[in-house]
């Protein structure tokens, strides 16, 4: 057992304002302080829900929107590395003294008290929990805070005690706070060169340590292969860690110092242990795969995490991996792509910057470029697709998503989508298709636009409802998709359901016993016109040039040639904005320009269509080819999503932006059409963000130079035009 200093008072500050409050860091010193009856605020723009009930849980008032006053001038405020000490946060809130970093104020804190310091570069936060699991076991009082949380969720990460000098904390090396740091004891778990931003060689990184290990005053414990006691002062004592398993080697560490510092060790040690958020947490099981999220970012952080679960497994192994900082990247680019080769799949996202500006040698594309034939590349907005169209094709033991940036974000956002699909799959017709983060631009006749959030394809009327339904439970909105015409998807895609309607039961296309035509929601308008002109009927020859199915010329009363779809609608069936299944006759329906109300609140699934009138195939058809001769000559071949704006009270949009001179108006690859003003094309690589600029400049300029107010006609899907325009 060591002895206690006499001294056990630690003077703490009256009121604390924590920037980045939300982070791994930063909440549990906020749980700490609240706990020690400092008055704590504090500010993240990125707080997990989870993370704002633990805090609130603690009486720690957490600002949404600071401004000037928020901030009391006598509050000491204390910044997570990650927050830049020139945010504008604090010029906002009228801070101009300087700011702590996290780990200064904590060196601040630990200087009055008995501090074990756990340092290393890979299994601090977890060696750092095991040792506070054993303290408690054993009934030790001692102070803690960690450098994460607990896994069960009810285990604090943090602990206030006024009646022990003993500190437990996690000392990091990464910002250089390390250098503030005096411990009673140290306590190393392994090192590697990293953090290549601030220690130049691994040289550098040693004498960071060594600087530690002469501050450290009763005892520091290395592992047996630790290569240098350089700089040590106090004694040194040894524990074993062979490194075949970094959780045994963690834990070995843990109960050395648990003996060191309480003179007893559990019975049973880590018999309870909860286990850390972010390390190796299962966070999905479904038919013999497991899902894991792990916070490994370091070469070899991963590669100890590969062999276990490799060794754990009895199948392939995918890994999804986030690279964190440039720097880093830089660094260990081919040891990232060596590793990470190991696996039987990998895909590799954009760095996480974390605090760093943008490097063009330290992007993904540098571990990439390492290993080509072995690594697949992939966006945030792409990985739910990816991963499931993978998963249709093959199913892996163990699906890995490893980094220390936001990647745990995504695999919640999967293991969500995920499971609520299989929950879905269960409703629907074995004839259904339902597909994660499915990309729509392929599926637009622009060609732009991200992913949906959810696909599928009905394959029955049940179906249909069945998914409305659900969608409905779930606040989701739902995206009809015919052709795609008549509309751009936004460039983060549809956090949604999108309905194509491409089985054989939306294809009906026959006459009924009174000669009308019935024709099923996915059937495409051209077809229509030629079955009509086969079975000898007129009048349906306008929309022979309409890119555009049924159910999206129903929903929007397309029109063209003078003709509109509900000049030849006899019926509809449809479900109704309640979810009922109604076929209604014409008169029933509000329809008018561009619109109709029930079915753009509904779904349309089926129509009869007659027009009275009748003649020779050969006319029919005539006219079809006039209609189509004429939109070829006053349309655009390249890819567009048809008129862009409706045509104003007396007036003819694409007259009006044509008179204006904006023909050729070009905003990346968006350009307004030089054969039709109201049209605007990709010329290749456009964006959404591309025609919205472009949409926002034609409407300026026709407002300014004309008074007039042009309303867009084609759909936006995930995003609303009101909120943009």
């Amino acid at each position: 057992m060591m002895t206690l200093p006499e001294n056990l008072q630690t003077t703490l500050p009256e009121e604390v304002f924590l920037l980045g409050i939300g982070g791994m860091g930063m909440a549990p010193l906020a749980v700490y302080l609240a706990q020690a009856g400092c008055r704590v605020r504090g500010w993240d723009d990125n707080l997990k829900a989870p993370i704002r009930a633990l805090l609130e849980a603690q009486g720690i008032e957490i600002l949404d929107t600071p401004q000037v006053g928020s901030v009391d001038s006598s509050s000491l405020v204390v910044r997570s590395s990650a927050v830049d000490p020139a945010h504008p946060l604090l010029a906002r809130c009228g801070i101009d003294a300087a700011c702590l970093r996290r780990g200064e104020f904590l060196a601040r804190l630990a200087a009055g008290k008995k501090l074990v310091a756990v340092a290393g570069s890979h299994g601090k936060t977890t060696t750092t929990g095991m040792l506070i699991d054993m303290l408690r076991a054993v009934g030790f009082d001692f102070g803690y805070v960690l450098g994460g949380l607990f896994s069960d969720g009810a285990t604090p990460p943090a602990r206030y005690s006024a009646t022990s000098p003993w500190l437990v904390a996690e000392v990091d090396e990464s910002d250089g706070t390390i250098e503030g740091f005096s411990p009673a004891v140290t306590l190393v778990v392994n090192l590697d060169w990293d953090h290549a931003d601030r220690y130049r060689t691994e040289a550098d990184l040693r004498a960071a340590f060594a600087r530690l290990f002469s501050r450290t005053s009763e005892h520091i414990l290395l592992p047996e292969n630790f290569p240098s006691e350089e700089g040590a002062a106090a004694p040194v004592l040894r524990f074993e860690a062979p490194g075949i398993n970094f959780n045994l080697d963690n834990a070995n560490a843990a109960l050395q110092a648990c003996r060191l510092i309480s003179g007893v060790v559990p019975e049973n040690p880590l018999a309870a242990f909860p286990g850390i958020c972010r390390r190796q947490d299962v966070i999905h099981r479904e038919e013999r795969m497991r899902v894991m999220a792990d916070y490994a970012h370091h070469p070899t952080e991963i590669r100890a995490l590969l062999g276990m679960v490799k060794h754990q497994s009895e199948g392939p192994v995918w890994v999804v991996f986030q690279p964190h900082r440039y720097s880093r990247t830089r660094q260990f680019a081919r040891e990232f792509a060596q590793v990470l080769a190991a696996a039987d799949r990998a895909w590799v996202l954009p760095v996480y910057a974390a605090s760093e500006l943008p490097d063009a040698g330290g992007t993904e594309e540098r571990i990439l470029s390492e290993a080509p034939e072995c690594l697949e590349a992939v966006s945030p907005a792409d990985l739910n697709g990816v991963l499931d169209r993978a998963l249709e094709k093959e199913r892996p033991a163990a699906l890995l998503f490893v980094g220390a940036g936001d990647i745990d974000r995504m695999a919640a956002r999967f293991v969500r989508d995920r499971q609520q699909a299989l929950n879905w799959r269960e409703g629907l017709s074995t004839g259904a298709v339902l597909r994660l983060g499915e990309p729509l631009a392929r599926k637009t006749t622009i060609g732009i636009g991200g992913p949906a959030r959810f696909y599928a394809e009905p394959a029955t009327e049940a179906d249909v409802a069945y998914l409305l339904r659900e969608a409905k439970s779930l606040g989701l909105p739902v995206l009809p998709l015919g052709r795609g015409s008549n509309l751009i998807v936004a460039d983060a895609g549809f956090d949604g359901l999108a309905l194509g309607f491409r089985h054989e039961t939306w294809q009906r296309l026959e006459l009924d016993p009174e000669g009308r035509i019935v024709a099923g929601t996915g059937v495409r308008l051209k077809q229509l016109c030629s079955f009509a002109a086969k079975n000898g009927l007129g009048g349906f020859e306008f929309l022979e040039g309409i890119p555009g199915t049924v159910g999206g010329s129903l929903r929007m009363n397309a029109g063209a040639m003078g003709g509109w779809t509900f000049d030849v609608v006899a019926e509809v069936t449809f479900i109704d904005a309640s979810g009922a299944l109604q076929t209604w006759p014409r008169e029933r329906f509000h329809f008018g320009y561009r619109q109709c109300r029930e079915i753009a609140q509904g779904l349309a699934l089926s129509a009869v269509f007659a027009s009275g009138q009748s003649g020779e195939s050969e006319s029919i058809r005539a006219r079809m080819d006039s209609y189509a001769g004429s939109r070829k000559e006053s349309q655009p071949r390249e890819p567009s999503a048809g008129c862009i704006f409706k045509n104003p009270e007396g007036g003819h949009a694409g007259r009006i932006i044509d008179e204006l001179g904006l023909k050729g108006l070009r905003e990346g690859g968006a350009e307004v059409s030089a054969v039709h003003a109201n049209f605007i094309v990709n010329t290749g690589g456009a964006t959404a963000a591309d025609v919205i600029a472009l949409v926002r400049r034609i409407r300026e300029t026709a407002r300014r130079e004309r008074g007039v107010e042009l309303e867009p006609e084609v759909l936006l899907a995930g995003l609303k035009w009101e909120e943009l325009l």
